[in-house]
């Protein structure tokens, strides 16, 4: 019996990244928001990745510590776009009202994988409008910092840092009063 257990134990203490695993898992670390109000979440074209539009980097990558970028198949705009329209979503927001638009100016998404655990940066730049006046009901800069296993899907890790930005969104009583 423990030759058996060797074999699948014996590879786990062998791998230092694989003991990043515990104590890290993005499930755990996250309490889920319920908030209630509506409105509508912006194209992809009103999520400025500001990175990209200065030309530090291509639209589809993220910069990273130990490689050039995480290349993405879509736009980083686009993948933010839907990841903060899902959140808002599972939230309990309803996002099909019009009447107040959410759009927001990704300011930096960085990854920082030299070591392990992987460290993610999101700042973000949120503002809420009334459609019909145009006025700015609500806007705020975040920047939410979240750690990972090196080895963590991208897409995964993407989603999670973007759903912690906006569980900080959740947390402001000015952002709940502007969708209510």
């Amino acid at each position: 019996m423990l030759k058996g257990c060797g074999g699948v134990l014996l590879p786990l203490m062998l791998s230092a990244c694989s003991w990043s695993w515990f104590g890290l898992n993005s499930s755990a670390q996250h309490t889920r928001t319920h908030a209630t109000g509506a409105l509508s979440v912006a194209p992809a074209r009103d999520f400025l990745y500001r990175p990209a539009r200065d030309g530090h980097i291509s639209p589809n990558r993220i910069e990273n510590t130990a490689m050039t970028g995480l290349v993405l198949k879509d736009d980083i705009s686009q993948v933010v776009r839907n990841s903060v329209a899902s959140s808002l979503r599972v939230a309990g927001l309803r996002i099909d009202d019009n009447r107040r638009v959410l759009s927001a100016s990704i300011d930096a998404f960085t990854v920082e994988d030299t070591r392990s655990p992987t460290l993610w940066t999101l700042k973000m730049h949120y503002v809420v409008i009334d459609a019909a006046t145009q006025k700015v009901m609500f806007s705020t800069t975040r920047t939410v910092r979240r750690k990972s296993p090196k080895f963590t899907s991208n897409t995964i890790a993407i989603e999670d840092t973007v759903k912690l930005s906006v569980e900080t969104l959740l947390g402001d009583p000015d952002f709940i009063k502007a969708v209510n």
